[in-house]
């Protein structure tokens, strides 16, 4: 017994030494973030317009603020240079001109376009005056922006075409409508029926579903904040990343508010 036991004592060491933890491998680095040398912002207004009390820049029909989301983007630590050529009334017609900011060497690009294409302006103006004459909006302008959205494929098919012949190698992400409106209670448009209030997050997203696709179609990525619809202007005003009147949000009226761009920055930012 005595015997045995004494044998057993030195396998039993070597046991121990063999299991025992050895030092633990150096960590393989990981790879070095992406770095963004030329950044372009192209686009309207829901890229333009920030906050209403913040410095504006560009001439006074395509103004832009310094609190957009494309200023947000810029000031990101992986993007070093760029330039935002956003203008608040643009259409895609005006692409061509804000394109010329870009070079050979532009590596990413942000592009907001369509809305315009399809009278948002007057969309807005007819829900706002909805709010205090009975006016039926979706029966009004219906056949027209339908008319004006079957256009709107093929126009961005040749946006997308310029940006790849002049940048070809950028990065091209495309920012998607944040919603004005959202399905039940909706406290600021109390005196929209409802039904015309579900016309209007239709179009919003059939206007997504339109810049989505032309993206796909070309290579590019598609980006639109998380729960966007939660944060419509039927949300709390500390809760809106859109405002229609923009009073308590410090927003434009019918366009993002200061939360919404930093939301739709971070959404970008998150992507690259």
């Amino acid at each position: 017994m005595t015997f045995r036991v004494l044998l057993a004592l030195p396998l039993a060491g070597l046991l121990a030494a063999c299991t025992a933890p050895g030092p633990a491998p150096e960590a393989e680095p990981g790879p070095e973030p992406v770095t963004y040398d030329h950044y372009v912002a192209l686009g309207d207004s829901f890229a333009a317009m920030g906050s209403r009390s913040a410095t504006t820049t560009g001439p006074f029909e395509c103004f832009r603020s310094v609190d957009n989301y494309p200023s947000l983007v810029l000031a990101d630590d992986r993007v070093t240079a760029g330039e935002d050529v956003t203008c608040s009334s643009a259409v895609t017609a005006d692409i061509p001109g804000q394109a010329a900011a870009l070079t050979p060497d532009t590596d990413l690009v942000t592009l907001s376009i369509g809305g315009n294409d399809i009278r948002f302006g007057e969309i807005a103006a007819c829900f706002r005056r909805a709010l205090t004459e009975p006016l039926d909006c979706p029966t009004l302008l219906d056949a027209p922006v339908s008319e004006q959205l079957s256009t709107v494929p093929g126009k961005l098919d040749e946006i997308h075409t310029l940006i790849a012949e002049t940048s070809p190698g950028a990065r091209v992400i495309v920012t998607g409508y944040l919603p004005l409106v959202a399905a039940g209670e909706c406290p600021q448009l109390a005196t929209i029926p409802e039904e015309h209030r579900a016309w209007a997050v239709s179009l919003t997203d059939r206007i997504n579903d339109v810049v989505r696709e032309a993206a796909e179609r070309h290579g590019a990525e598609f980006v639109l904040p998380a729960d966007a619809a939660a944060h419509s202007a039927c949300a709390a005003p500390a809760e809106r990343w859109t405002d229609i009147i923009g009073n308590e949000t410090d927003a434009y009226p019918m366009h993002p508010t200061p939360v919404g761009q930093r939301a739709m920055a971070d959404a970008v930012v998150d992507q690259i």
